[in-house]
């Protein structure tokens, strides 16, 4: 089996009816939820009162800028991530969803909030040999009669596929895309890079989920296997 190792980790939950009402009250609060991890600088910039909603409104960061905490009227991105691109070995995937289970959990007692969706996103990347990462993505996915001609020495290939299941009584969205990049490392490397996000039904889906503690502790339990599952599927 191909080796893949993870550049970026991110856990989402949705917010449909968050406000700010003390803005460095919920500073503070993330600060002490995370550990004093945002050392670093936090971005912040007066927005209209009708931007849209998924906008940050402010975003912290560790000082090394591998932790980013990006807040919106309508969700919290809590991300894991190399700035250089290069492979993450510390925190692995397991050790994220814990860490995220529990700041989510903290937050939402805290806060009392209505939590309507979740998510976990992870980009992995990998080497090809012999081959670069289009081709191998072609001759992996299509049948024999495209690999002729369309996509002969191809030199950019992307799959993008959503399965929607239910899953330890979750029902989400389970989303893969394949693709062929570059990483911006020195020298530049041409890699494989599979996004796996799985998520929660949308507020068109389920307008009146609510989550409670025991099923944020459920979900990041049981979605890093599954991850691990689906990414097996691909490429056992």
């Amino acid at each position: 089996m191909i080796e893949f190792s993870p550049i970026k980790l991110m856990a989402s939950i949705f917010t449909p009816e968050f406000s700010f009402s003390d803005k460095l009250a919920l500073l503070n609060l993330f600060q002490d939820l995370s550990g004093k991890k945002f050392d670093g600088e936090l971005f912040s910039m007066p927005i209209p009162q009708n931007a849209p909603a998924e906008i940050p409104r402010f975003i912290l960061s560790s000082l090394d800028k591998t932790w980013k905490l990006e807040v919106s009227l309508e969700r919290i991105n809590l991300i894991y991530l190399n700035p250089d691109f290069s492979p993450i070995t510390d925190p692995d995937a397991l050790d994220f969803a814990n860490y995220v289970k529990e700041f989510f959990r903290s937050y939402k007692k805290a806060y009392k909030i209505r939590i309507q969706r979740l998510a976990f996103i992870i980009e992995r990347v990998a080497k090809i040999e012999k081959k670069t990462p289009a081709q191998f993505i072609a001759d992996t996915f299509c049948k024999e009669k495209y690999l002729k001609k369309p996509f002969n020495k191809t030199n950019s290939f992307e799959i993008h596929s959503l399965k929607k299941y239910e899953f330890e009584k979750f029902e989400i969205n389970s989303w893969v895309r394949l693709k062929s990049v570059v990483l911006a490392s020195d020298p530049p490397t041409p890699v494989l890079q599979v996004l796996s996000d799985i998520n929660t039904f949308a507020v068109q889906e389920a307008q009146d989920k609510s989550f409670e503690l025991k099923d944020i502790d459920r979900f990041f339990k049981f979605i890093p296997d599954e991850l691990e599952n689906i990414l097996t599927l691909y490429f056992r």
